[in-house]
């Protein structure tokens, strides 16, 4: 009976076919993007065999040691480089490594997959699947703006991604009731909220 077939199915067996299963699912959604794009390094059927690959080198990572992985990515990366090559050889547009870098991106998910980490690695593949999707509308959204624009993200940037890890998270005074990350959110909050507000002002006024 079917029911006793799944009884005997050890637990890791489970997982292995678990972790095999949403590499191909991840690997399937990012390769039909790159098929309907017309990608000359890979579409519907290398990725799902890259994040494949990618599970597979992690499951026995766990029995051989992380040189595995190493091994795995460098010979990923030097059949990208390869690719790059023959399209220089055919007088290709070899501007843009996108869909190289997707590949190893959809390896190492493949990875994450059979890790404690496979929330990210979903999370991961799907985000890029979705930039992958978004290059039009995001090179046009590049192109609209200007250099008040620039800075206006790039101060943001400092101000929430360099300078807030950087302020000590514990209290100072009298009473312990100054804390400089609290104060430096309160920062970020309103530098956020400025810059969102003049992104919102630049979309309705279609400038």
């Amino acid at each position: 009976p079917m029911r006793e077939c799944y009884a005997i199915i050890p637990a890791m067996d489970t997982a292995v076919v678990g972790a095999l299963s949403l590499a191909l699912g991840l690997g399937l959604l990012i390769g039909l993007q790159r098929e309907r794009a017309g990608s000359e390094f890979g579409g519907i059927r290398t990725f799902p065999l890259v994040a494949l690959f990618g599970a597979l080198c992690g499951l026995i990572a766990r029995i051989w040691g992380a040189s595995v992985l190493l091994a795995a990515f460098v010979a990923l990366a030097g059949v990208a480089l390869l690719a790059n090559l023959g399209k220089r050889a055919q007088s290709a547009d070899t501007t843009g490594q996108t869909t190289e870098v997707a590949a190893l991106v959809t390896f190492a998910c493949g990875v994450l997959l059979t890790t404690e980490y496979q929330p990210a690695a979903i999370v991961v593949g799907a985000l890029t699947a979705v930039l992958l999707h978004l290059k039009r509308p995001m090179h046009a959204f590049a192109g609209r703006l200007s250099e008040n624009d620039v800075q206006g993200i790039m101060r943001f940037a400092i101000v929430s991604l360099i300078v807030l890890p950087l302020v000590p998270d514990r209290e100072f005074g009298p009473y312990g009731v100054l804390n400089p990350r609290e104060v430096w959110w309160m920062v970020v909050l309103i530098v956020g909220i400025g810059l969102a507000g003049y992104v919102c002002f630049r979309l309705s006024s279609g400038r």
